[in-house]
């Protein structure tokens, strides 16, 4: 029963965001808008813009739906997926897990999506299924010749979930911000803080944790990801270094290693990245 209930969550979510997308796409006649209205506007074309700040989506120059650095490999970037746009991800991790994510571009600044983790979906034993998690991501700030560029949003997936605790091991984000900036031709960089919990029940899991990283991109046909994660106190501080490469524009995949610096911990991550439109 819980299984079924899960199903019908995940398609009913599939289905309502391509409907609401979709229903978007009538044509209306054009008005001047004004503060968040115009902020948060659906009437652009869906394009992808490369600006000194990063990636965005709006304004008028046409370009071909391309997977980019949504986020890297745990952490996210302060690019986001343009209106009328949807992507998925499909992350394999140790012991047969299997890691889905679907999202959409509901507004012009405004990503809305949800994360299901499957446990043991390749192997011999039984799979087993944690509940969905939301995740939605704001791009608030553009950036300019010497500021960053901004985005804040939440993401509740974790990694490795303890049933005796009922949570994860490695907590999820949360509320996250980070701040972007394109330092040299094709190198970017990332900085940014999180929060999981909003008292101090738990101790220091209510505390604000930080995260850097970095990529390179070569010809936008291959990527260099690297990042510094969970940066709380020392042993729990996560290094992953991997590499994303596109084939075409709307597919990648990546090969990643999490967990360099502690061999007990290291695994070995392969995901599927594909972006598409209605």
């Amino acid at each position: 029963m819980k299984k079924i209930a899960t199903l019908s969550f995940l398609a009913f979510f599939f289905f309502a965001g391509a409907v609401f997308v979709r229903a978007q796409e009538t044509p209306a006649p054009k008005e001047k808008k004004s503060g968040w209205r115009s902020f948060f506007s659906r009437d652009k074309e869906r394009t992808s813009i490369k600006k000194k700040g990063g990636w965005f989506s709006g304004g008028a120059e046409k370009a071909p739906i391309q997977e980019n650095l949504i986020d890297l490999i745990d952490t996210p970037t302060t690019r986001i997926l343009g209106y009328g746009s949807y992507r998925a991800n499909f992350r394999f991790y140790r012991d047969g897990g299997l890691l889905n994510h679907l999202s959409f571009g509901v507004f012009n600044r405004f990503n809305l999506g949800v994360s299901w983790d499957v446990e043991k979906f390749i192997g011999v034993e039984d799979p087993g299924t944690n509940v969905p998690t939301l995740y939605f991501k704001v791009r608030a700030y553009d950036g300019g010749p010497m500021l960053p560029s901004v985005a804040l949003g939440y993401d509740g997936q974790g990694r490795f979930f303890n049933k005796s605790t009922d949570q994860y091991r490695e907590r999820e984000k949360g509320l996250f911000v980070v701040l972007g900036k394109e330092l040299i031709h094709n190198f970017e960089s990332r900085v940014g803080m999180s929060v999981s919990k909003f008292n101090n029940s738990e101790g220091s899991e209510g505390k604000i944790s930080g995260f850097v990283g970095a990529s390179y991109s070569m010809d936008e046909k291959f990527y260099l990801m690297m990042e510094y994660d969970n940066l709380r106190s020392a042993p729990g501080n996560r290094l992953n270094v991997g590499f994303r490469v596109l084939p075409i524009s709307s597919f990648a995949v990546d090969f990643a290693v999490r967990n360099l610096m502690d061999s007990s911990e290291r695994e070995r991550i392969v995901r599927l990245n594909y972006v598409g439109s209605f």
